[in-house]
């Protein structure tokens, strides 16, 4: 069984204001990111944490977990570490909520990869940059659970090099989330095209 994790907690402090809310054709971009990863796995947990009661109203109605992260100033692991928790026993993809060019032939290919592959972690790469969604399987839970908060995910990788794989795509997608507000005029643009 494999749960999407979907990471809604942060502050938006670059923004502004909650971009997991922003409009994205007629509907919240977080809403597109759900949708996409419920097409495709067993449950999605929504990681909230930051103004939590309108993120999650913004997904009420997609069938998803809503999980609250009480440490969500402490930064992104501290909402992974939160997300592990709401789901015990699983594979995992980690995705992030202000990610809504993610396309689901990346999402696919992770998948597909994780199936193959005897390896721990999959991480989707685009001309060679890493990016998201990371698939972890379940072996990897204790310990991304007892991670120091200043390191990430990251530490996890360089303890484990060789139980990692990387798997290139053609969607520059898996680079780009939206931080600040130029970042999303970016997605405005491209989501018209």
């Amino acid at each position: 069984m494999v749960v999407g994790i979907v990471l809604a907690a942060g502050m938006s402090t670059r923004m502004g204001r909650p971009k997991q809310l922003l409009p994205l054709g007629g509907r919240p971009a977080l809403a597109w990111i759900v949708d996409l990863l419920a097409a495709r796995l067993d449950q999605v947990v929504v990681v909230l944490g930051h103004r939590a009661e309108e993120i999650a109203a913004a997904v009420a109605d997609c069938g998803v977990t809503l999980a609250m992260n009480e440490n969500y100033r402490q930064g992104m692991l501290s909402s992974v570490q939160c997300g592990l928790r709401a789901a015990v026993d699983v594979d995992y993809l980690i995705c992030l909520g202000d990610q809504p060019q993610l396309a689901g032939s990346v999402v696919e290919q992770v998948l597909q990869a994780s199936t193959t592959a005897d390896r721990g972690m999959v991480i989707p790469t685009y001309e060679g940059k890493r990016g998201h969604p990371i698939y972890l399987r379940s072996k990897y839970r204790r310990e991304v659970l007892a991670l120091s908060l200043d390191g990430g995910l990251n530490r996890l990788m360089q303890r484990h090099p060789d139980d990692v794989l990387e798997v290139a795509v053609a969607e520059d997608g898996i680079l780009e989330d939206m931080d600040t507000p130029a970042d999303y005029q970016h997605q405005l643009k491209k989501w018209k095209q």
